[in-house]
């Protein structure tokens, strides 16, 4: 009998022992899959706020690019006016320099008449006269370069043309007109000898007389 109670006892504690370890790991699982079923959603928010961190990289980055191309345009403007006022520094150079050609002219004019009045009293000019034709052509050679340096400063685009060509095609054309001029400036100083030297000559056979 007491054997009966023992084996009925024994199966009793067993089954207890089972049902509550069946109970411990159905709350194991239990915590498990609620774990589990917890991250999907904290995944979701990480993935919400590296979306949030790629826009604002997005916005940022449009900032940038929107701030490289204001640099742009001030530096393009910027350097548009400064090659205008490259172009007005050297016209006001080509003015001066056709001024001085206006100037040589009028001596060239000046001499021309002089020659006149000497062959008018039978003096030989003919020299003078050579070299006032030398002269005239120089002159019309430095009319030409003053022209073509002011087309060449001219034709500059200050849209995109950089500072350094400005400057480098300005003083190309100036320096090739004055270079011109001053031709023009050395063949009137011989003009004027030549034209001298017969003015003394008439003197010294006049006096001779």
């Amino acid at each position: 009998m007491k054997k009966i109670y023992f084996i009925k006892f024994t199966l009793l504690v067993l089954f207890v022992t089972v049902f509550i370890l069946g109970t411990s790991n159905s709350s194991v699982y239990s915590q498990l899959d609620s774990s589990s079923a917890n991250h999907n959603p904290f995944q979701k928010r990480l993935g919400t706020l590296k979306q949030k961190r790629l826009e604002l990289k997005e916005k940022r980055d449009t900032k940038i690019q929107d701030f490289k191309e204001k640099v742009a345009t001030r530096q393009s403007e910027l350097r548009t006016k400064t090659v205008n006022r490259i172009k007005t520094y050297f016209s006001k150079i080509l003015r001066r320099l056709t001024a001085a050609q206006t100037r040589l002219d009028k001596i060239e004019d000046r001499i021309a008449s002089r020659i006149d009045k000497l062959k008018e009293k039978g003096v030989d000019t003919s020299k003078a006269e050579a070299a006032l034709i030398q002269a005239e052509n120089a002159g019309s050679a430095a009319a030409s370069a003053i022209d073509n340096a002011q087309l060449e400063i001219g034709a500059i685009d200050a849209q995109s043309a950089t500072v350094r060509e400005a400057v480098s095609a300005a003083k190309t054309a100036v320096k090739q007109a004055k270079q011109a001029l001053v031709s023009y400036h050395k063949a009137l100083v011989a003009a004027i000898r030549q034209l001298k030297a017969s003015a003394d000559l008439r003197e010294g056979t006049g006096s001779a007389n």
